[in-house]
């Protein structure tokens, strides 16, 4: 799966030479992201190379892991896997920390798409036993505590940057049967976050009841590889103007309302229609950082401000992204591709709802729609090939291409003997 920028992202492109994407750095460090309780998010700088190490004493043998599933749907190889480790907790802590992954989740899978995709994912739980209590800069920046993922505020001197280890978090999250987004729970009240470019990599304060709602703004990035949407990089009104070429991102344009109105232009066919954070989708000035000259689809979305709602257009590219890894069959039998005359055939689908079409010599069956197992027997006589088709419907996607392509399987089979 690409998985794109998160909390400390860095956002690059090839831009003209003295033409600025947006306002510049002003120390020349890398940018992050920082969130506030109130949800805004706001861009800074931290010098290279201040995130923290773990002590050896602190390291945890495999013996002090255990992996717990909090929640599985389906095979790891067709699913996405979420791994939550916790640093800072004590072997009697970690039931606490059991409970707080669990409001954790809960929290993101009552957010759409999580909510009515639920399925598509596999949640684990990390337990890795700390041998001290809480984690480095909580409650002040002088605290110092020697734990397995080396979690620590202040990082690079800025008291919510919560920072960690990311060798060690990767290690033990391996424990995990897999991993696509790793959320590291600090043992601690005090609000504070962080994530990593391309490590797919979020931490956040387990004990702090907002601190969760960094999540669903972070899988945005790294699921959806979606831009953010706020509109400066270090200081509002700044004046910057975006200069470089139409980014990637499908949240964000330079092109404005009139300009998008057009097949082929992003989100077109989403204008004037009503978006779940509120509003109408249209292009709003502002957004990548940059006041003047990018545009994205609504005026105040999860991208933008946490404890929102993805709006449209990102719900849509969220869903997408999804079925890039999540296939809507999983399984099938026969799983060759021959199949016996007057044989059966059965197919395991995604518990979401599927439109499953079964054809005979590429003829539709409308007596097998919407089956998962047909029996030859019953079809066409003298069939030489037999293929389903499964796709999703949702309405929440618009996107012809993204519909064909990812959010439709087929699966093809020859028939053998008389």
């Amino acid at each position: 799966m690409a998985l794109a920028a998160g909390l400390v992202a860095t956002w690059s492109a090839t831009i003209p030479a003295g033409e600025p994407a947006y306002a510049a750095s002003p120390t020349g460090g890398v940018p992050h992201e920082m969130f506030a309780p109130d949800g805004t998010i706001s861009r800074v700088d931290v010098a290279s190379g201040a995130q923290p190490a773990a002590r050896s004493a602190a390291r945890a043998s495999a013996a002090s892991v255990t992996v717990t599933p909090v929640e599985v749907h389906g095979p790891s190889e067709n699913r996405l896997d979420i791994v939550f480790v916790g640093d800072g907790y004590t072997q009697p802590e970690l039931g606490t920390y059991a409970a707080q992954v669990s409001r954790t989740w809960e929290l993101l899978a009552d957010r759409e798409p999580f909510r009515s995709y639920r399925t598509l994912f596999n949640v684990w739980r990390v337990d890795l036993v700390s041998p001290v209590s809480g984690v480095s800069g909580d409650p002040t920046a002088d605290v110092s505590r020697d734990t397995p993922l080396a979690a620590s505020y202040w990082c690079d001197g800025l008291q919510r940057l919560l920072c960690a280890d990311i060798e060690q978090v990767k290690h033990y999250a391996g424990f995990a049967p897999d991993a696509d987004q790793v959320a590291v729970l600090a043992n601690s009240e005090m609000y504070g976050g962080a994530g990593y470019t391309d490590e797919e990599v979020v931490t956040f304060a387990g004990g702090h009841p907002l601190a969760a709602e960094i999540l669903p703004h972070e899988l945005g990035h790294s699921i959806g590889d979606l831009a953010d949407e706020y509109d400066y990089y270090a200081f509002p009104n700044d004046g910057s103007r975006y200069r470089g070429p139409d980014p990637v991102e499908a949240n964000i344009t330079k092109k404005n309302a009139d300009q998008i109105l057009h097949p082929g232009k992003k989100w077109w066919y989403w204008l004037g229609a009503d978006t779940p954070d509120g509003g109408v989708i249209d292009a709003y000035e502002g957004g990548l950082y940059t006041q003047f000259g990018i545009y994205r689809p609504s005026e105040n979305s999860l991208m933008k401000a946490l404890r929102r709602e993805f709006n449209a257009v990102s719900r849509e590219k969220m869903i997408q992204s999804f079925y890039a890894t999540v296939r809507p069959i999983d399984a099938a039998v026969p799983s060759g591709s021959a199949v016996a005359r007057g044989g059966t055939l059965t197919i395991e689908v995604l518990a979401v709802p599927l439109q499953v079409r079964w054809f005979v010599d590429g003829r539709e069956v409308p007596a097998w729609r919407g089956r998962t197992s047909v029996n030859l027997a019953d079809g066409p006589p003298a069939a030489s090939s037999v293929s389903v088709e499964v796709s999703d419907q949702t309405s929440w996607v618009r996107s012809a291409e993204y519909r064909a392509q990812f959010l439709t399987q087929q699966r093809s089979w020859r028939v053998n003997g008389g």
